[in-house]
């Protein structure tokens, strides 16, 4: 049996294996496209984790300007007498 390859094996190869130009160019540009759609994806679970993240900083303000709030509404029933 001989190693060596034939023409005929070769150009059977190249037939099914072969890509044209449109080919390679319409696989790279799914690619591309799905490359793009990750990088969006990835966008807007950052921007929606900064969202997150400024909404409880926004809680632990609102929070604390509530107990002093609370503080001084303490502050002035006691020194008006009045208990609820």
């Amino acid at each position: 049996m001989s190693d060596q390859v034939t023409t005929n094996e070769i150009m059977d190869f190249l037939k099914e294996n072969m890509m044209t130009r449109d080919e390679i160019v319409e696989t790279f540009q799914t690619k591309l496209d799905a490359s793009a759609s990750e990088s969006r994806i990835i966008e807007h679970v950052d921007r929606f984790a900064k969202l997150h993240e400024t909404l409880d900083q926004e809680l632990v303000m609102l929070r604390s300007k509530y107990d002093r709030l609370e503080e001084r509404l303490d502050l002035v029933e006691a020194k008006l007498g009045i208990t609820i």
